[in-house]
């Protein structure tokens, strides 16, 4: 994956790292997030979150509701981990589909589509490309005028996204906001670039034999579901004192055992307790 600095910086120099972090071939990734994790040490990010979280992000996708709650994790990680990012989403570009999966807030649903207004942007150019995209205030109002323009009006400068992608099939892109003229840097990007690394590779199973728009479509249908899953979560929470990934658990262990989706484990949930209060 190639890395596209616009902001004019050159990324050799960050006195952090002396050479790129993912100098490691994709299947040695996952253990590499051991030396970025050393990195971001030194960094203003949290290596705690980024070294114990990267090890969720690496499960396997049994369909459509598990990727979803992937992709939401993602989102959370990278918000968390690397501490320039504002705000965060992915962005789905497939399949002649283009909209925002997850995101961390209601403000990064306008920045999205004031670029999908524009049609280009960081996310879709890293989405397109495969590049990762690191563009501060100035070089962005250059490239995207128009889109530049209405993210500052959000009162967001700098942008950092990485594509998503299966073997042979784009998906999409991770996308980060900053508030700050040049909020991230070389060592963010390589962060994000092992994030979307880590990830991809979950998805691969997924996607490997759907065409792109059967991909697009399946996850738009899941986003569409997502509120009985996330009030099925809440019911288990409430009952077993278990947080939200260890009641996505029971979720998916009940799917597994069933041959059942998600979805209908979560609206059979529901219903339980609905006639438990009757």
């Amino acid at each position: 994956m190639t890395s596209t600095t616009f902001s004019g910086d050159d990324p050799a120099s960050d006195p952090r790292t002396s050479e790129s972090l993912l100098a490691a071939t994709p299947d040695g990734a996952t253990d590499h997030a051991v030396e970025v994790a050393g990195a971001v040490a030194e960094s203003d990010a949290s290596p705690a979150a980024l070294a114990t979280m990267l090890i969720a992000l690496g499960g396997s996708i049994t369909d459509e509701d598990d990727l979803v709650v992937l992709l939401q994790r993602v989102v959370d990680v990278a918000h968390e981990a690397i501490d320039g990012a504002e705000c965060a989403s992915i962005t789905i570009a497939l399949g002649g589909r283009t909209y925002t999966a997850v995101h961390t807030d209601t403000r990064t649903l306008r920045v999205d589509q004031g670029q999908y207004d524009a049609d280009d942007g960081p996310c879709l150019h890293a989405a397109r490309t495969g590049e990762t995209v690191l563009v501060d205030v100035d070089a962005g109002v250059q490239l995207w005028p128009d889109f530049a323009r209405a993210a500052a009006e959000e009162n967001i400068h700098s942008f950092l996204a990485a594509a998503l992608a299966a073997p042979d099939q784009p998906l999409g892109a991770l996308n980060l906001y900053g508030r700050e003229p040049a909020a991230f840097d070389a060592l963010d990007a390589d962060i994000i670039e092992l994030l979307t690394t880590t990830v991809s590779r979950a998805i691969s199973d997924f996607a490997r034999f759907k065409s792109a728009l059967e991909v697009a479509d399946a996850l738009r249908a899941a986003l569409n579901n997502r509120a009985p899953i996330e009030q099925a979560k809440g019911i288990i929470m409430g009952r077993h004192g278990v947080d939200a990934e260890q009641a996505f658990g029971v979720l998916r262990a009940q799917s597994q055992n069933t041959n059942r989706r998600v979805r209908d484990i979560a609206a059979e949930i529901i219903a339980g307790t609905a006639q438990e209060s009757d």
